[in-house]
């Protein structure tokens, strides 16, 4: 063999060396802290204007406006707790889910909106907040409906955890500034899947300080909705630049 085609072949194998290599470096793992409203106890309610601190974020801020026919309290599926989804190559794992329920019992039919406040300690950069909300119903009774959790922000769909109770599959819909979930499937009256949908995970792509999640609901659902951090990404106040660059050489 020539020197010349030895010197091609070498090229060709440290090309493909490199891309392999490339390709595997850009697959991650990105654990989600979501947020710990603890000591509030599972099933009761979390006082309005209350703060909690996130390790490596600091204190988080919920606040809330309800209809008088909503009930809110603390809620936890133990088949969520821990989870992950895929998306990009990535992975997004966590361990401690738990979720801000709101119970729409009593009343009209609706849909009747609340909205839900999580203020944070200074801007956090694009990529590092997640939004986890799941229980959307939908249905073809009383003249058809959906519940919707709409977030007035830009945001990824890194998609849903099946956590194999048969609920439906959320349906992503992303606007300029917005996007909405609400279930993928509709059938009559309140039986699964028709009545929950799997919990979404949503990434926002934009910086912010605070994320207000409208949740939009029907007489006799019940649905859920938090926020997450990927805290190593996510570095508040005068070094928030820094955890945006941490975030391109992941």
């Amino acid at each position: 063999m020539s020197v010349a085609k030895q010197a091609l072949g070498w090229l060709v194998a440290l090309l493909c060396s490199s891309i392999v290599g490339a390709t595997a470096a850009s697959a991650a793992s990105i654990p989600i802290t979501w947020l710990n409203t603890a000591p509030v106890p599972i099933n009761s309610t979390i006082p309005n204007s209350s703060v909690y601190n996130v390790p490596g974020i600091g204190n988080v801020t919920v606040t809330y406006s309800m209809p008088a026919d909503f009930a809110t309290v603390r809620g936890q599926d133990a088949l969520e707790i821990t989870g992950s989804v895929t998306a990009g190559g990535n992975s997004y794992p966590w361990s401690n889910f738990e979720y801000f329920s709101t119970i729409f019992t009593d009343g009209d039919l609706g849909p009747q909106s609340g909205t839900v406040t999580y203020t944070f300690p200074a801007l956090l950069p694009a990529g590092s907040v997640f939004v986890g909300a799941g229980g959307l119903g939908a249905t073809t009774s009383f003249g058809g409906g959906a519940s919707t959790t709409t977030v007035n922000q830009n945001g990824t769909f890194l998609g849903d955890f099946d956590s194999g109770e048969g609920f439906g599959a959320s349906q992503f819909t992303p606007g300029a500034g917005t996007f909405t979930l609400m279930n993928s499937t509709t059938g009559p009256g309140g039986i699964d899947p028709w009545w929950n949908t799997q919990l979404a995970v949503v990434r926002i792509d934009d910086p912010v300080a605070s994320i207000t999640v409208v949740q939009s609901e029907l007489r006799g659902d019940g649905i859920g909705v938090n926020v997450g951090f990927a805290v190593d990404r996510a570095t508040p106040g005068k070094t928030t630049t820094w955890g945006s660059i941490k975030a391109l050489y992941r």
